[in-house]
């Protein structure tokens, strides 16, 4: 096999998210940092495709983490936060691949040809594990004062905005707001972003006024998870549809902050109130809006 032809396979491997066979062709020969015809090295057609088995596969080759494209000038971790999570990637499986590159030295605040550099793409894309991550490898500065530039990932932020969390110690509030995810077991696959536990037979035998420690019920649960099947169980049995949280936020609201449409047209159906507002004054409309969530009301 020649050079160009081993190349063009790794490209293929990479794409294909075939771990085990982008192992074999760096030891046959591939060159991990060699451009492709595409203008990218192999670690970042990996972040790009959302290739997550690959990445440490590559890093432990020796691919270089930092490295700029010639044309965007982003490197492999501007290509992963540029994605968000789409291609290969669970949420579980785009965070390891953000701690493997920023374990490897990746830089969250090195600018593209754009200014735009990693931390803005995550905060755009609002991949939240990812700038805990970032945070915790390196510090995201404060702006002016002591007022940090992302203001969740200050306790008192969260302490003013959220009354309700008054009872909790600045541990609970730094390991539940900010820490971020521990590493994923090695050997396990990445869950799927539905959990198990939530599915129609939970949904039978779930007590319908239950509440956790943020006051959402069942119902809020499968709307901010988009479980149809499951929150038309619960509004069948009798679930009360404009339950409030403690922060009073309804199953609707969360439907429409977190683009779940569909289950959004089942809880208006239901008769939910889609002007109902919570603590901070917005309602579900306002949510939809500010999540691109425009199919919720057409």
């Amino acid at each position: 096999m020649n050079e160009a032809t081993i190349q063009e396979e790794l490209f293929a491997a990479i794409c294909h998210n075939e771990a085990d066979g982008v192992a074999k062709l760096l030891t046959d020969g591939a060159e991990v940092n060699e451009v492709f015809a595409n203008n990218l090295t192999p670690l970042m057609v990996a972040a790009r495709a959302g290739a997550h088995e690959v990445i440490p596969v590559l890093l432990s080759a020796g691919a270089e983490v930092n490295t700029q494209d010639c044309l965007w000038g982003r490197s492999a971790f501007h290509w992963l936060c540029c994605q968000g999570l789409t291609s290969h990637y669970h949420v579980e499986a785009h965070t390891e691949s953000a701690r493997a590159l920023l374990a490897a030295g990746a830089d969250a605040y090195q600018a593209d040809y754009g200014e735009e550099t990693p931390l803005l793409l995550a905060l755009r894309r609002r991949l939240k594990n990812v700038i805990r991550l970032i945070h915790a490898y390196s510090p995201i500065p404060n702006g002016s004062g002591h007022r940090l530039l992302i203001p969740w990932l200050d306790i008192n932020h969260i302490r003013r905005n959220n009354p309700s969390l008054a009872a909790y110690t600045d541990k609970q509030l730094h390991d539940y707001y900010i820490k971020p995810p521990a590493p994923r077991r090695p050997g396990t696959t990445p869950r799927n972003p539905v959990p198990s536990p939530y599915d129609a037979a939970w949904a039978c035998s779930a007590d319908l006024h239950a509440t956790d420690r943020r006051g959402y019920t069942a119902l809020h649960h499968a709307a901010a998870m988009g479980l149809y099947e499951v929150a038309a169980i619960l509004l069948e049995r009798g679930a009360e549809v404009d339950a409030t949280s403690r922060s009073g936020a309804t199953a609707l609201i969360l439907a429409a902050r977190s683009g779940q449409h569909k289950v959004g047209h089942l809880l208006l159906a239901h008769g939910a109130n889609p002007h109902h507002r919570d603590c901070y004054g917005r309602d579900a409309i306002d949510y939809a809006r500010r999540a691109g969530n425009y199919r919720l009301f057409l």
